[in-house]
């Protein structure tokens, strides 16, 4: 009976933890690309929070077995059961092993993921809204008004259908100025009778056209890239055998250490940190 109170209070506090560090990641990322979630319909925008926090709630698993293993024993140690778990000549390490299987669960758990989820999934699919996003942009290209979403800047003067009509564009180093033009779909453009203007070694260089394709550079890295997955995959490793040394951490932190929630909230916050410079170097020596 008492194992298994253990293994639930463990496990939701585990959880619920995992879920508010990505979900508080994720109002940080807000800043960066709240235009573009808030942009695009659901359709499009909820299978990022989907893909977000199923690997940003795995990432987070050990800080949140952090948390978990340290309230429950400092749980414990305030309901004086501490006391009675020692009248019957249990050890510190015998008590421990109350709390042996939420480790050994999150442990094997994090251990499987660490083969399945990467990162590189999260940036994938933001890439993926980007694309969305700019397609729509370039869809709907206001009439006489200057366009700029960062990376290119368009003018057109008039639109009929999917056709515009003298079009200004400039990419990079590239300015166009072409009679009509039509947006193909992923940042690909096709211009008609113009002229581009192009700068190389400090020289500039000016040409007619009749037809012209411009491919935008944001749209041809949409794929997952299999380099930065296999680094991943050795830092999601790390992160899963992070879990036994920092729950040790944790239980015997909050047993010795901790007489005050005060306390408690420093050994917590600690550890995590701990956790995710350990992570951060794994990353930066890859």
């Amino acid at each position: 009976m008492f194992r298994r109170l253990v293994l639930w209070k463990v496990t939701r506090s585990t959880y619920t933890v995992a879920l508010l560090l990505a979900f508080v990641l994720l109002m940080v990322q807000i800043f960066r690309i709240g235009f573009i979630l808030f942009g695009l319909p659901l359709t499009s925008s909820v299978p990022f929070f989907l893909v977000w926090f199923a690997y940003y709630t795995f990432f987070f698993i050990p800080d949140g077995l952090i948390a978990g293993v340290a309230t429950g024993v400092y749980e414990l140690k305030e309901k004086r059961l501490l006391h009675v778990l020692y009248s019957f000549h249990l050890s510190p390490r015998r008590i421990f092993g109350f709390f042996a299987l939420p480790v050994l669960f999150f442990f094997l758990l994090s251990l499987g993921l660490s083969f399945l989820l990467f990162e590189e999934h999260v940036s994938f699919a933001r890439r993926g809204l980007l694309i969305q996003y700019k397609d729509r942009i370039f869809e709907n290209i206001p009439e006489k008004t200057f366009l700029d979403t960062g990376g290119v800047v368009a003018y057109v003067e008039e639109k009929k259908g999917d056709e515009l009509r003298n079009i200004f564009l400039r990419y990079r180093n590239i300015h166009i100025l072409a009679q009509s033009a039509r947006y193909e779909g992923n940042g690909r453009f096709l211009f008609v009778d113009g002229s581009l203007l192009t700068k190389e070694r400090d020289k500039y260089f000016l040409m007619e056209f009749e037809r012209y394709w411009l491919d935008t550079e944001e749209f041809l890295s949409a794929e997952l890239r299999e380099k930065r997955i296999r680094k991943e995959r050795v830092r999601n490793v790390v992160n899963a055998l992070s879990v036994i040394p920092f729950s040790l951490l944790a239980f015997f932190g909050a047993l010795k250490l901790c007489r005050t929630h005060t306390q408690l909230y420093y050994l917590i916050a600690g550890g995590i940190v701990l956790h995710q410079l350990l992570l951060f170097a794994v990353k930066v020596s890859l």
